[in-house]
């Protein structure tokens, strides 16, 4: 059993992701393997959670594992099956099937949720036009296809109505024609045209892995194409990963790829900062940046916690407001987990890092220094020689990093009335940037 301090920390980890998800879009690309696991029911009913908490929820189903199981293995073409009338007529057989197994899941699972009460309404239709993917290099893929046109205003029309939006594989041709779709590129079609705030593999592999095995947690899209070029990966995630790059490059905000048979894997990966599986961005998953004005209760949030243990002085909103150009932030996957300010002085090469503070909980990751790194490089190239730091808790983080013990009379003029005036009586350290 959980203990009380374990959950409290777990929770207060998991609000913010919570709070950012509510009202993004998410399209989960599940595959037959993970539908046929026994651990199916269980995320399913972590589906229909999110569906409580406000995500909007687009799941596109496998259904290869259900060929194999009916003996119907087929040819494959770089990955891709070739589908002949016999496995369309099977593949649209078992589309239905899996269709009302999964209703019946997420149905199940709604009960668990916080909305119990409420009914999880599940949206499907002709949501996908497709077009045949032809005679490639010689090879006649017959009735596999590709997707020609999504229907976006369908699909947000039922998300608007919190509806979770399921659609199978297949997609009809102009001339009435059938097709058997690729479940990633499908997935990732989706993605790309409802400008998906997530796309989320849920797979049999548990992600990108380096040289021993390991799973990479956070990578950029560059870095996942070099890993890829120097250690050999499974077949699916050597599929996923150019998908995934089209789908960062189209503007998705984030791909995940996670073991989608281990239980409770989604709600591991969506709401813990080290996740379970391998999450992938455009850029960095970590930046250092100018705040904004929007930032404003982000930075009181941080702030907060320092000021009531007497290491901060109390900041309100407006004094926030009318020094917010001062002020750095650092954001880990779109969150602020630190913030710090470079303080200026008329005619004066000195300047002064102040409220400097991290999330607790992200203390040990070295966002602090990240953030002195960053204001130091910041301060000398705009003519500052020389750093201040005052402060009457933290003396000794300032001197190991290379800061000095200094007297008050070596602040400038302002800086120094200011001092006197609040009586914190602050010890005074001074680095030189030179």
């Amino acid at each position: 059993m959980m203990s009380h301090s374990s959950f409290v920390k777990a929770f207060r980890e998991a609000a913010p992701y919570i709070h950012y998800l509510h009202g993004k879009t998410i399209v989960l690309a599940v595959s037959s393997h993970v539908l046929r696991s026994e651990c199916f029911p269980s995320l399913a009913r972590d589906i229909a959670l999110l569906n409580s908490l406000g995500v909007r929820m687009v799941i596109v189903h496998g259904v290869r594992a259900f060929l194999e199981e009916y003996g119907m293995a087929g040819e494959y073409w770089h990955g891709h099956r070739i589908t002949d009338k016999q496995s369309m007529s099977e593949i649209k057989r078992i589309c239905g099937s899996v269709r009302l197994d999964i209703e019946a899941a997420l149905g199940m699972g709604f009960l668990h949720t916080p909305a119990h009460t409420a009914k999880l309404s599940v949206a499907g239709g002709n949501f996908i036009s497709a077009q045949p993917l032809g005679v490639l290099e010689g090879v006649d893929m017959q009735l596999t296809g590709q997707v020609r046109k999504i229907d976006v205003e369908a699909i947000t029309r039922s998300l608007n109505h919190n509806q979770l939006v399921l659609i199978s594989p297949v997609g009809h041709s102009l001339g009435g024609i059938t097709y058997n779709l690729p479940l990633p590129e499908t997935a990732t079609a989706v993605a790309l045209a409802l400008h998906a705030e997530k796309l989320v593999f849920l797979s049999q592999s548990s992600g990108i892995c380096d040289a021993d095995g390991k799973v990479l947690l956070n990578l950029s899209h560059t870095d996942a194409q070099k890993i890829l070029q120097q250690y050999p990966q499974h077949e699916a995630i050597e599929r996923i990963v150019p998908l995934a790059q089209e789908a960062l490059k189209g503007g998705v905000h984030r791909v995940q790829i996670i073991n989608g048979t281990q239980d409770g894997s989604l709600l591991d990966e969506l709401f813990t900062r080290s996740g379970v599986g391998t999450a992938l961005a455009y850029s960095s998953f970590m930046q250092i940046r100018k705040a904004l004005a929007s930032d404003i209760p982000e930075l009181m949030r941080l702030i907060e916690p320092l000021v009531r243990e007497g290491i901060l002085l109390p900041r309100n909103k407006d004094d926030l407001e009318k020094h917010i150009q001062d002020f750095f932030v650092a954001e880990y996957d779109d969150l602020i987990v630190g913030c710090a300010a470079l303080k200026t002085f008329e005619n004066s090469k000195m300047g002064e890092i102040s409220c400097l503070a991290v999330s607790p909980n992200m203390r040990r990751h070295g966002y602090g220094d990240l953030l002195l790194e960053y204001i130091e490089d910041y301060a000398q190239k705009h003519g500052i020689t020389h750093l201040l730091a005052l402060t009457t808790r933290t003396a000794d983080w300032f001197i190991e990093r290379g800061f000095d013990t200094a007297e008050a009379s070596i602040l400038p003029q302002e800086r120094l009335l200011q001092y006197q005036d609040n009586k914190r009586n602050s010890k005074v350290f001074v680095k030189s940037l030179a």
